[in-house]
């Protein structure tokens, strides 16, 4: 039935909001893929509905140098940053056909907010009456969905129609959303509230997907009083892109604070299970051992720790960054209340801001609460460990003082009786060179007496040989007869003989008393 609807000045916006800055990387970091959102808007978006001056995006924004990315060019103390560079901040599209005869038009608005990228992205059919279903070729195979788009906050779709033929807004609005969703992998978005916004009724889509780059937020706005386009002031787009970025960013940090807190219960698990660990160190026998493993213990509660305080410290973030959005939040809702009509509904917009207020505010705190609660059980294991780290140290370093002392002393000993063994073998040495000396003396006395037994020999040669005349003169009778007298010869050899021991005597006697004055 709701095929039959028709629908007239159909248009299609797309809010995504990108974030430009990673604060992990330093303040006022850019991201990695902070450009990625005007590459899908230029390079896919364009090329799917044929739009030239969309795919030239990049030679019209400020953050792009020679078709480079060139975030340098943007002023980086800006808190809303038009990035444009031409007077006129908007880039129009020239009409363009479509499947089905449709004439598309559009514009885009490509912005900075404090540290995220957005735009406004409007595709519209204008003076043109259609049936719902050719809504399919404002979304062909899901292109502005956020599987697509993949914005790092979320998105907001508003789809803005004047209803010709149906019998019930909402079946009109739910038959929009199911011509928009034809033939696309993800699942059609469940109305979730309704209100009045200008005099014409509202409806609010989503998928409920706590995580940002998925979720589908969709409003569909059906014109039910003429002047609805007339009525809103020159700022109004101003604020509902704000209120807009506001919701991404509740949304973003609330997802983003369950997403810590589920890592934070990870990280006290794994501390958890070194609590047995460090009963059983306790119970080590080897001191040693025992200061090893503490200070390994140590080492990894350490730096769990360290990681579960940096967890908490980006909870404690995420819980100020939902805070101050939910106070904008606030602010520009109350700014566009003032801009609305006496019998107009907003509702649906403060009842996401009493979510955000109570129910994500409460959450966070809890979870804060019990995890600020296991921190201190941390900090106090951390600071049991280090205490008895200090008092296995201080033994151990008694211990191997005690040790080095004990080697001092055997080294000492050693290099003692090193030493002795040095003079002894000194000692032992100059008594060996004493007996050497003695021996070579002694040698010395040795070959003199046979100096001088030879000279005496050489001496009786000598005076045997002065003799032997003698014996010539007088032959020897060699048969003894007692009556006959000494042979002359004999004679003289008895004589040179007492003679020269005479003579050896005397040089002996003189020879020892030499020896005697010279050692003295």
């Amino acid at each position: 039935m709701t095929k039959d609807y028709k629908i007239r000045n159909p248009s299609i916006t797309l809010y995504p909001f990108h974030l430009r800055d990673d604060f992990d990387e330093g303040f006022q970091a850019v991201a990695k893929n902070a450009q990625d959102l005007w590459e899908i808007l230029a390079d896919d978006i364009g090329k799917t509905f044929n739009i030239p001056e969309l795919q030239s995006l990049r030679n019209h924004l400020i953050c792009y140098q020679n078709g480079q990315y060139y975030p340098s060019g943007e002023d980086k103390q800006s808190d809303y940053q038009e990035l444009i560079a031409s007077s006129q901040k908007t880039l129009r599209f020239q009409p363009n056909s479509q499947p089905d005869d449709l004439q598309l038009n559009g514009s885009i608005y490509p912005l900075r907010l404090h540290d995220t990228y957005t735009a406004d992205l409007t595709l519209s059919v204008p003076t043109q009456t259609i049936p719902i279903t050719q809504l399919q070729h404002f979304n062909p195979n899901g292109c502005l969905l956020p599987d697509n788009i993949k914005p790092s906050l979320g998105q907001t779709l508003l789809l803005y129609a004047e209803p010709i033929s149906f019998d019930n807004y909402r079946r009109l609005a739910d038959g929009c959303i199911q011509a928009l969703w034809h033939n696309t992998p993800q699942p059609v978005p469940k109305l979730i509230a309704e209100g009045q916004l200008l005099g014409s009724p509202i409806f609010e889509y989503d998928h409920r997907n706590l995580n940002p780059a998925q979720q589908c937020h969709i409003l569909v706005w059906l014109k039910g009083d003429p002047n609805t386009l007339n009525l809103p002031p020159s700022n109004f787009n101003y604020y509902l892109i704000n209120l807009l970025f506001s919701h991404a960013k509740i949304r973003f940090a609330f997802a983003k604070s369950r997403e810590l807190y589920r890592e934070g219960q990870r990280l006290t698990s794994n501390i958890e299970k070194e609590i047995p660990q460090f009963t059983k160190i306790e119970q080590e026998p080897d001191a040693e051992s025992r200061l090893t493993q503490l200070k390994q213990l140590l080492a990894r509660i350490r730096t769990k720790v360290f990681d579960y305080t940096k967890c908490l410290s980006l909870l404690k973030e995420n819980s100020n960054t939902l805070t101050v959005n939910t106070n904008n939040y606030r602010e520009i809702l109350e700014e566009i209340q003032k801009l609305t009509l006496a019998d107009d509904n907003l509702d649906f917009l403060y009842k996401f801001l009493n979510l955000a207020e109570h129910d994500h505010q409460q959450q966070i705190q809890a979870d804060l609460n019990y995890l600020f609660a296991s921190q201190d059980l941390f900090q106090q294991m951390i600071a049991t460990i280090r205490g008895m780290v200090e008092i296995e140290q201080i033994e151990s370093d008694r211990r191997w003082q005690a040790t080095e002392n004990r080697q001092s002393r055997q080294l000492q000993e050693a290099l003692a009786r090193q030493e002795a063994a040095q003079r002894e073998q000194e000692r032992q040495a100059q008594e060996q060179a004493k007996q050497q000396e003695a021996r070579e003396k002694k040698r010395e006395r040795r070959l003199e007496d046979i100096i001088f037994f030879v000279g005496t020999v050489i001496g009786a040669s000598g005076i045997f040989g002065s003799s032997y005349p003698l014996l010539q003169e007088t032959p020897i009778q060699w048969h003894p007869d007692a009556l006959l007298p000494i042979h002359p010869f004999v004679g003289s050899i008895l004589w040179s003989i007492i003679f020269g021991i005479a003579i050896g005597l005397v040089t002996l006697f003189f020879l020892i008393l030499i020896r005697k004055l010279l050692e003295s």
